[in-house]
């Protein structure tokens, strides 16, 4: 685990800048090359994590599916003012290449 990481609930909310959709699983795959040591990154974290940043107005659902268990899958993307948010308090950050 790298202290040059940026926070493991940023990245998950930065991974939706740009209109990108995606659901718990997708943003575990994306960010499980950086953040695969981290305790936190588990599917039900994820889907806390997403499911916190839709009642704060930073996501939306856009889509639910089910997936190749039968789970309910819900999709995410970023509202209009959680692109905003995001870019005025956690665009500063990045992690390295």
């Amino acid at each position: 685990m790298s202290n040059e990481l940026m926070p493991l609930y940023y990245a998950i909310v930065k991974h939706f800048v740009g209109g990108s959709q995606d659901c718990a699983q997708g943003v575990v795959a994306a960010l499980k090359p950086q953040y695969g040591d981290y305790k936190l990154l588990t599917l039900k974290d994820v889907e806390e994590a997403l499911a916190t940043a839709k009642e704060n107005g930073l996501l939306d659902e856009s889509n639910c599916d089910l997936d190749d268990n039968g789970g309910l899958r819900i999709w995410y993307q970023v509202t209009e003012f959680g692109e905003d948010m995001i870019d005025r308090y956690i665009g500063k950050y990045s992690n390295p290449a």
